[in-house]
């Protein structure tokens, strides 16, 4: 019984060794994002953008509409 409690404290030892590593990489992905915007911010540029592409980004000028105010 010695040696499977041998064996079984290397398996341990190498799954933990590539659990370490592992949450070691996911840590290092996410320190090298930038940080995300609030959720209500990012809906709220959404909502922008789709204002303006439904809408136009600008209203029309009376200058570029040709009427002439007397």
């Amino acid at each position: 019984m010695e040696g499977n409690e041998y064996l079984l404290e290397i398996l341990v030892r190498e799954r933990l060794d590539d659990a370490r590593a592992l949450t070691a990489r996911h840590a290092l992905v996410a320190r090298s994002r930038p940080p995300r915007a609030p959720f209500r911010a990012r809906i709220g540029r959404a909502l922008v953008a789709l204002g303006e592409r439904l809408g136009g980004a600008h209203p029309p000028s009376a200058a570029a509409s040709g009427a002439r105010f007397l």
